[in-house]
């Protein structure tokens, strides 16, 4: 909901005195976008949802188009609609709303209100990632990785993955990271492989945080520091990737990072089992109950 309500704000500031005036000076799209924004604010969603329709679709007015892709793309308040959402999405997107081109981009990828079309998918993503949105840029980042609508291009994917990252895109760092690792698109550089996965990590993602653990372990890209590896590792664990579970134990229990905690060993063995690993189960079963 917040892009919705500075997309408001934006539809406020663009009618900014209106209401100090008469709106007569209006036309008829430009009062049912101000009346759309109204309605919203005052929970009205049925009006707004109705005002929003005729101000973008009839009216071509691009900031009511993307407000009208957020309710019907979520179903908020609205019957969730995506073929709307598709339409209110590409309009914005014609009328330069970063956001909207990010979302009908990503509809247009994913085949999301319509028929698939990654290569119609470039332009979209393109003037969103151009625009500052790391979403936009982690996607089409992907499609030049994977090759896909596209010649593939690692050097272009692992820069669009950067730019995804920059704008704090957990996923654009961690990709950023696996190709800085790997040396794909690009020349190895563990440093900056490190500094992404750390970055993705801090964001809560599982995989990132295990392969920072992995740098902190091994001193690859970072200086080595064995006890905040441990640590980095249980939080990879928590958010639900199985190694950090495996390696917590195992460092819990052979003391490596900190102190022997057998008990610790148990539990983290026993994360897991629950996650599905049967070596977590048989490690777990093979230390007693403290």
């Amino acid at each position: 909901m917040q892009n919705l309500f500075k997309i408001w704000v934006a539809v406020s500031l663009l009618f900014a005195g209106a209401n100090a005036h008469a709106q007569s000076g209006m036309n008829s799209y430009q009062q049912a976008a101000l009346a759309g924004q109204e309605a919203a604010n005052k929970g009205d969603h049925a009006t707004a949802f109705a005002k929003y329709k005729i101000a973008c679709l009839e009216g071509n007015i691009a900031v009511t188009c993307n407000n009208l892709g957020v309710m019907v793309y979520q179903g908020s308040n609205v019957a969730k609609d995506l073929p709307l959402a598709r339409r209110a999405y590409e309009k914005g997107c014609a009328g330069n709303i970063a956001s909207s081109c990010d979302v009908y981009g990503k509809m247009l990828k994913n085949g999301e209100g319509g028929p698939q079309d990654i290569a119609a998918s470039l332009g979209p993503l393109s003037k969103a990632c151009d625009g500052g949105r790391g979403s936009a840029c982690y996607n089409l980042g992907y499609l030049y990785y994977a090759g896909k609508g596209v010649a593939a291009d690692l050097g272009k994917g692992r820069g669009l993955f950067g730019k995804a990252c920059e704008r704090d895109n957990v996923d654009g760092c961690y990709g950023l990271g696996l190709m800085s690792q790997n040396g794909q698109g690009g020349p190895v550089d563990l440093t900056s492989a490190a500094s992404a996965f750390q970055k993705s990590c801090t964001k809560g993602k599982a995989d990132g945080c295990l392969n920072y653990g992995n740098a902190l372990y091994g001193g690859e890209g970072v200086p080595q520091d064995r006890a905040a590896a441990r640590a980095t590792f249980a939080k990879a664990c928590n958010a639900g990737a199985v190694g950090g579970c495996m390696n917590t134990g195992i460092l819990a229990r052979t003391g490596d990072g900190g102190a022997v905690d057998m008990a610790m060993a148990r539990k983290y063995f026993g994360y897991a089992c629950k996650l599905g690993n049967q070596d977590g189960c048989n490690e777990a079963k093979a230390i007693p109950q403290q």
